[in-house]
This record gives C-alpha cells, structure tokens and sequence, in this order.
C-alpha cells in the first residue's frame, strides 16, 4: 500500500518496444491491440478512481469510462490540472452519474466550470499539486485504489514521490524511435544508474500481438 496515503496505486502505461507513448507529432492511437485496451478497461473497473494530467485530456480527451465489461462499473475521473485549462466540451464532463474530480494549483484563474452534479474542485495550497497532498485528499473522498493513467509527466511525479505500489506496461511490437517522441515516463533526474528506481517483475503475459509486464518497484 502506497506510503503515507492508504491508497493503493497502480501506474498503467501502453508504449511501444523502444518505451514511446506517441510519435513526435503527437499521434497515438492506437498504440497497443484490442485485447491490451480491453484489459486496460479490466483495470479501471478494478479501481475506484482514474487519474490523468491535463495534457492527456487536452491531446486525446478520453472518456475514461469502462467499456466491454458486463456489470462493469466506471471509476471515478480525476484530472490533474494545475492551471484550469481543462475545455468544458471534454467528455471527462459527460453526464453518465460518474463523478469528477479536478485538481488545479492555487495560482489557476478563477473560471466557470460545467453545471454537473457530481464535480468536485480540489485546489492545492501549491501552484503544482503535490502527489501525496492529492492521495491524502482522494483518500477523504472515500477511494482506496488509482489507476494513473499518464500522461509522461505524470508517470514521473507519482514515481519521484514514492507512491506507486504496481505498474502495468503495455507494449506493442512496434517502433517510433526519434528524441522528440515522448517516452512514457518523463524526467525522473536520474544521473546515475544506482538511483535509477529499481523495478521487480512479477509477471508477462501475452495479450493478442501485445505484451503485458506487471511489476513492483522494490
């Protein structure tokens, strides 16, 4: 269980063999096959809460909903949002009863925000949210699980903070290559390999032409 939050955090990211989560120009869908994507929506129906960063939203405005799962049950939407850019069109605000969280900084502007009912405005005593301040506050919101869903920069704030307890990566037989196309987790100031966060794999599974490795950083 997480340090300090009593969340449980799983980190899932879909990248191809080289690790990128897109080309240069943005482009990522889809990265991994059916049966990797149905196996993601396994993951956010066995969690209480999704969370992405606002460039996730604002690049792919994902529903983050579970689909193909009978009695599946979507999680709760939280976005990361320091500034309160997030569009009111983006479907994260769909009327489907899920509820949402956005977590802005304390330097974001005053602005309106969609008329639904179920949206909670959690603004940190920080201008960028600190993770464990966000666990703790999901945490009194009654959820015990997240899923992190990216994007890059996201990856690398929940792994420098300690808080992620299992990783999910997906990988696909493809290839992007290129320094401009993002890798799944961003800068993590590692200059050294002896402090590279060091990763312990529980297992890989064969998912259609895709890969799955589940593993615990130790």
């Amino acid at each position: 269980m997480t340090k300090n939050s009593g969340i449980i955090v799983t980190l899932k990211a879909a990248a191809t063999l080289d690790g990128k989560i897109g080309t240069a120009t943005g482009h990522s869908k889809w990265i991994t096959g059916e049966a990797a994507r149905q196996k993601g929506h396994e993951l956010r129906n066995e969690n209480d809460a999704v969370l992405v960063g606002i460039n996730t939203v604002l690049a792919d405005d994902p529903e983050l909903t579970v689909r193909g799962i009978d009695g599946g049950r979507s999680p709760v939407r939280i976005v990361l949002d320091s500034k309160g850019r997030i569009p009111e069109q983006s479907r994260v605000f769909q009327e489907d009863g899920v509820p949402v969280v956005i977590v802005t900084g304390n330097h974001a502007p005053l602005r309106k925000w969609p008329e639904l009912a179920e949206l909670t405005i959690l603004t940190a005593p920080t201008r960028t949210p600190d993770i464990l301040w966000v666990l703790s506050e999901i945490r009194k919101l009654g959820m015990n699980s997240l899923l992190v869903e990216g994007g890059s920069l996201i990856h690398a704030s929940f792994i420098k903070s300690n808080t992620v307890d299992q990783l999910a990566l997906f990988l696909a037989p493809k290839v992007i290559g290129g320094q401009e196309a993002l890798s799944w987790c961003g800068n993590l100031g590692v200059d050294s390999l002896d402090d590279a966060p060091q990763m312990e794999i529980s297992s890989v599974t064969a998912l259609g032409e895709d890969w799955m490795i589940s593993a615990i950083i130790k």
